[in-house]
């Protein structure tokens, strides 16, 4: 299997593992008795997947242009912390609202903040573990894979 295969195939498992966890994360956070799990959450799986997958990634890199822009003091962890950080809060912030208009109806505001919240910091603490893997295990070792690849 070609080196660029297999490295686009290890990320896809990647992002779906971190995908279905975190959305599984928030709509079991969201659901009511009267909702199915299963549906629920494939759903608000699809939707993250297909659509926010690349949003996603056009957030990661613009993020990492924008840090390494404005903090050229810092050092490489610090920059890589940093991003893993303001990813996994923008990109829990949107799947967490994705999650909670896909498994309510709109009643109130406050409903909505409370369910919003409430999504987010259940998956939180999962979102920032995957980031923080994804910017110091993951993305340092695809840029090593890439650089080597150009090089050849």
């Amino acid at each position: 299997m070609q080196p660029k295969i297999k490295n686009l195939l290890v990320m896809l498992l990647v992002m779906f593992t971190l995908v279905g966890t975190i959305t599984a994360i928030m709509t079991l956070a969201n659901l009511t008795s009267s909702q199915s799990f299963v549906n629920a959450w494939i759903s608000s799986f699809t939707f993250a997947f297909l659509v926010l997958l690349p949003l996603g990634g056009v957030i990661f890199a613009t993020i990492s242009k924008l840090i390494n822009r404005f903090l050229v003091s810092w050092s490489n962890l610090q920059k890589n912390v940093t991003q893993a950080v303001l990813m996994a809060l923008v990109m829990e912030s949107i799947m967490a609202l994705v999650t909670m208009f896909n498994t309510h109806t709109y009643e109130s505001l406050s409903q909505y903040s409370s369910l919003f919240f409430n999504s987010l910091l259940y998956a939180l603490p999962v979102g920032l573990t995957f980031s923080c893997l994804m910017v110091l295990v993951i993305k340092p070792k695809l840029e090593k894979v890439l650089t080597n690849q150009s090089a050849i």
